[in-house]
């Protein structure tokens, strides 16, 4: 039986991601599709614009049959770890056995030539990132002017192509055998802010309106999003639940860095090459974490970095519990399923290399005598806890809803 993989955020779902997953089945042929996303935190560094529960609602609405949640130490790190969480989890189920993402080029030879460069990657390649770094350039820069001495350096300058490369790279490194089927994604750039008529849009951009107007949001997107879609979303809005704005973190995060030492930050992840020093710095001078992030940015240290420094600070994700990553995804967290997920639960449950969650007792059990296990779980159910603070809703923002909030049934073939 094959099984097509999606990694995804869905922040939120859009008619973009539709067509990605329409595709994926047609060059495919694989109508069975298991996603893994990310949780309440994104990898741009910022809380989710709704909950993981709601967001997997929407995929099961649309195509997907099962929605596992990557764990928070992947889905706020840089694209390689992300990738590597990602993949590792749908390899682990014991039953996904092809990988669809979205690239910005139909030239996916080059993606696969790059991939396999770093996979090896040869003293002379590490040698040009170090020069490029040693110019001030951000990693991500300096490896895409490393790779511009074998490609053109226009096809890694793009988050699809970069996420892309990153899911080719583990593929070959952890020599996973799942079979890339790349789609060429069509629309608006990633980045635009604003929606374009009679087009597939981003993301940002329907943040960008949701954060303007939400009371407006049925008539105002739908010509951009499901039907269903449209519908979770209004209910997540009437009961407060959303839409989550980055700047709600401002009060606790401006907190942190006023009061964090020299030592706090340098045990945070990723903080290295003096930062610590300039955070410092910076938290004292700066009014809210806008203000902070655009003075401490530089061609070194990017404005997603940063972000993302500010959700590691929030959460304690330090070195030491960095250092589980490696061992890979402890267990597969279901989020939902619908009624062809079912099916497919009953062979993960015996196929898969990890234990499959579906209720908090099996945490409970999971996480006793297990280190590694307990610094994923306890970092899961840390960053919903904080999560659930940012609903607009005050009534509504209960903790440990880890411990009694269900997986999404939503028990119809699609």
């Amino acid at each position: 039986m094959s099984i097509l993989g999606i990694i995804a955020e869905y922040n939120p779902f859009h008619n973009g991601h539709l067509y990605h997953i329409q595709k994926a089945k047609e060059i495919s042929g694989i109508d069975c599709v298991i996603c893994v996303m990310s949780g309440n935190f994104v990898q741009r560094g910022e809380p989710a614009i709704f909950d993981k529960w709601s967001r997997a609602e929407m995929a099961l609405s649309q195509g997907i049959d099962i929605v596992l949640e990557l764990p928070v130490m992947y889905a706020t790190r840089s694209a390689y770890w992300f990738a590597r969480g990602a993949i590792e989890t749908l390899h682990k189920t014991g039953i996904v056995t092809h990988l669809t993402f979205g690239v910005e080029t139909t030239n996916t030879e080059v993606l696969l030539g790059a991939a396999e460069l770093l996979a090896k990657e040869s003293q002379e390649f590490k040698s040009d990132i170090k020069s490029a770094l040693n110019e001030g350039l951000s990693f991500p820069r300096a490896r895409a002017k490393a790779l511009s001495k074998y490609f053109s350096p226009d096809i890694f300058s793009t988050p699809n192509n970069v996420l892309g490369l990153a899911y080719l790279q583990v593929l070959r490194e952890r020599n996973i055998p799942l079979i890339p089927v790349p789609v060429v994604r069509k629309g608006t750039s990633y980045n635009e802010g604003t929606l374009t008529p009679n087009a597939l849009p981003s993301a940002t951009a329907i943040r960008h309106r949701l954060l303007e107007k939400p009371e407006e949001m049925p008539s105002t997107l739908e010509a951009y999003l499901p039907l269903d879609v449209l519908s979770i979303i209004s209910n997540e809005i009437k009961h407060g639940r959303g839409p989550v704005l980055a700047d709600f973190l401002d009060s606790q995060v401006m907190t942190l860095l006023r009061k964090s030492s020299i030592q706090e930050l340098q045990s945070i992840v990723d903080i290295s090459e003096g930062l610590e020093n300039r955070i410092m710095q910076k938290a004292q001078m700066s009014v809210n974490t806008k203000d902070f992030l655009d003075s401490l940015k530089t061609k070194r240290f990017t404005y997603s970095r940063l972000q993302r420094f500010l959700i590691h600070l929030l959460l304690d994700y330090n070195k030491d519990k960095a250092a589980y990553l490696t061992g890979g995804p402890h267990y597969l967290r279901l989020l939902g399923f619908t009624s062809q997920g079912r099916k497919m639960l009953k062979k993960i449950k015996s196929e898969a290399t990890i234990p499959l969650i579906t209720k908090p007792a099996h945490a409970i059990k999971l996480a006793q005598g297990n280190d590694a296990f307990n610094v994923f779980w306890d970092m899961d159910t840390l960053a919903t806890n904080l999560y659930s603070l940012l609903y607009p809703n005050m009534k509504v923002r209960s903790g440990n809803l880890d411990y009694y909030r269900q997986p999404i049934s939503l028990l119809r073939q699609h």
